[in-house]
């Protein structure tokens, strides 16, 4: 198993885990999660490489989750495949170790565009759900000329580290002919949308 880790911003790291995390690799990924110091308080890992996860990678996960929250951090989940979904599941982990935050992307079809409207609180470890949406407009309309408007009124917060996924997952979502635009940001929201080349440009108000 190989990790990588890529630190977002002052306070977030992404560790991205290939391979198989089993009793072999566990001890690595202890680690890894122990050499940042408390001035990161939200690791997140990315499982889209990870192949495989033994009981002994769950433990070490499940102790590392109950440590960084007795210390108000964070460890999220994020695109974890569906091999690995189904251990976390048969082990009844699966609530214990996916964090899912308090965030919702309602879809609506209308006659000249299709709204995003996000409600709740973005963060890295829930950009998944934007993603989703815009790759099934994508494999939906992905050879017409579509507008797409993502409606920010009802965010209520959105993290630095999220704004730079989110710009990537608009990036790879695209075609031609698709037109995306933000609306109704305002605040927080509007400032860190600001901070980032491309979502910018983007941003109607």
């Amino acid at each position: 198993m190989t990790i990588d880790n890529e630190r977002i911003d002052k306070s977030t790291v992404v560790l991205t885990l290939a391979g198989r995390l089993d009793t072999a690799n566990a001890p690595l990924l202890e680690r890894k999660l122990k050499q940042w110091g408390n001035d990161i308080t939200e690791i997140v890992l990315d499982f889209k490489e990870l192949e495989y996860i033994s009981s002994m990678g769950l433990r070490v996960l499940l102790q590392a989750i109950k440590t960084m929250k007795s210390e108000n951090r964070s460890l999220p989940i994020i695109n974890m495949r569906d091999s690995v979904r189904e251990v976390f599941e048969m082990t009844g982990f699966i609530n214990v170790m996916v964090q899912e935050e308090k965030f919702v992307v309602i879809r609506s079809d209308e006659s000249d565009s299709i709204v995003l409207s996000f409600n709740g609180e973005l963060k890295i470890g829930n950009t998944t759900a934007v993603s989703d949406e815009l790759v099934k407009i994508k494999s939906q309309h992905g050879k017409k000329s579509v507008n797409v408007i993502l409606n920010m009124e009802n965010l209520t917060s959105i993290s630095l580290a999220a704004v730079k996924y989110l710009n990537q997952v608009i990036a790879d979502t695209a075609w031609p002919d698709r037109k995306i635009h933000i609306r109704n940001a305002a605040g927080d929201v509007l400032t860190y949308l600001r901070t980032q080349e491309g979502l910018d440009e983007l941003i109607e108000n």
